[in-house]
């Protein structure tokens, strides 16, 4: 397992490869390969590192202080997320194309037509803007969100102005500034499959990212969740299903919390999922809760590695899923706690492997 000099070293490495490109000398790239190994980080896990943006790393050192860490890059520790450094985000207002309106006296930018493609935008400015996706296969990415004071929600959508579907949200920063909209998360999809990748998502006034009533996949990944919800009797959630069938992959993110009232990667409605490789610090209330009742398959809870800072791992109640409960479609195996080392899982699953300790 890393230890705070070789984490150092590793990280040294890749900014000397961010500033020279690939003309870097072999002999650093050969020198970065052995700083992964002494840090005790399995190069080979697909952790979402090789497609990270260069920017500055939020939160280099956070897993210093734990007596084990993962042994894979961790997004906003070993990683940055967001968009990339030097990025030149363009305003709002000036956005013309086919299928997109633009009111810029309310600071919205509406999507009505399919495959539209939102990149490397400023919608932080002037009160704050939101996107309304009313179709399908919308990409938005490279940009800046922060709700100011329109209380516009960033991110959101709804069938009943067209037929949302297939969102992504990619390499974005999504403020909340502690305010609550009024309607949703920062992310709000109402409409069948979404995305959200390399992100960071902070200070929500509420919940982070919210699936509403149309089932459908959702994956979150490789971001850093940062700070939920602030807002004054907020009732926050990392995650929050309601209401349809859906599938849902959730892997390789990082979340902290320091105050506020969140609870974590609450899963409800779900038929199958996973999820796994998390790293998770803070007063979180509980930081997964997966809904027994409507698993048709299995869910996973898998390799995540947690501080408990606020009640407790899994959320308990009979319709929850939670190590050693009675139910063969949770699965709960190998979750890390990083204080300890200690493993968290169902008594009668596969065995755990070991996780390294600092010396």
């Amino acid at each position: 397992m890393s230890t705070a000099r070789s984490g150092s070293l590793f990280r040294a490495f890749l900014i000397a490869a961010m500033l020279f490109g690939q003309s870097a000398p072999i002999a650093a790239a050969a020198a970065a390969d052995a700083g992964v190994a002494s840090a005790g980080i399995d190069a080979d896990i697909d952790d979402g590192s090789a497609h990270a943006p260069a920017c500055t790393i939020q939160h280099p050192s956070v897993l210093t202080r734990y007596r084990v860490r993962p042994d894979w890059r961790v997004a906003g520790v070993d990683y940055c997320v967001g968009y990339a450094a030097g990025t030149v985000l363009k305003d709002p207002a000036t956005i013309s194309m086919p299928g997109v309106s633009v009111d810029a006296r309310n600071q919205v930018v509406a999507v009505t037509g399919n495959d539209v493609t939102l990149d490397g935008y400023d919608f932080s400015t002037g009160g704050g803007w939101s996107v309304f996706v009313q179709a399908a296969n919308t990409r938005i990415l490279n940009s800046k969100f922060v709700i100011g004071a329109r209380d516009n929600p960033p991110i959101y959508s709804n069938p009943a102005n067209g037929a949302p579907s297939n969102l992504y949200v990619g390499y974005s920063v999504i403020d909340g500034n502690e305010r609550s909209p009024g309607y949703g998360g920062l992310i709000t999809m109402v409409g069948r499959g979404l995305t959200v990748e390399y992100c960071w998502l902070k200070n929500a006034g509420g919940d982070m990212i919210q699936q509403h009533h149309t089932g459908g996949n959702v994956v979150v990944r490789y971001n850093l969740i940062e700070q939920g919800g602030l807002a004054p009797g907020a009732h926050g959630d990392y995650t929050q299903f309601l209401g349809s069938p859906i599938t849902t992959t959730i892997i390789y993110n990082t979340t902290i919390q320091n105050g506020g009232a969140t609870q974590g990667f609450m899963t409800e409605y779900v038929t199958s999922g996973e999820i796994g490789h998390n790293t998770m610090m803070g007063s979180v209330s509980y930081f997964v809760s997966v809904d027994i009742s409507s698993i048709v398959t299995t869910f996973t809870v898998h390799d995540n590695y947690f501080d408990p800072g606020g009640y407790g791992f899994a959320y308990p109640s009979p319709r929850n899923g939670m190590p050693n409960d009675a139910s063969p479609k949770t699965i709960f195996t190998n979750n890390v706690d990083m204080r300890t080392g200690g493993i968290l899982q169902d008594s009668h699953g596969p065995a755990a492997k070991s996780s390294g300790s600092r010396p």
